[in-house]
């Protein structure tokens, strides 16, 4: 009963892991289309593309996400089944 309910919480954790990585990646891209904004109207820069900065800001957010849940939930699980193996 145990093993399972550590199981649901590397899972658990693995999903929060992804949506706080992806939350991040996606900020950052909305921080980054206000500055060049701000840079357009200043004059110093060209005209941005939300779409496409947003579209480059969600793609690395579930590259990292991804990589970083895969991670922590595969160590997470990897601790599980090595530590219920030792015990006699």
């Amino acid at each position: 009963m145990r093993g399972g309910v550590a199981l649901l919480l590397w899972l658990a954790l693995g999903v929060a892991v992804w949506n706080g990585f992806f939350d991040l990646y996606v900020s950052r891209g909305a921080r980054e289309y206000g500055q060049l904004r701000v840079e357009f109207e200043l004059g110093r820069g060209p005209d941005p593309d939300m779409t496409g900065v947003l579209v480059n800001a969600q793609r690395d957010g579930v590259r990292a996400a991804t990589l970083w849940a895969a991670l922590v939930t595969g160590a997470g699980l990897a601790t599980f089944y090595w530590a219920r193996r030792s015990k006699p």
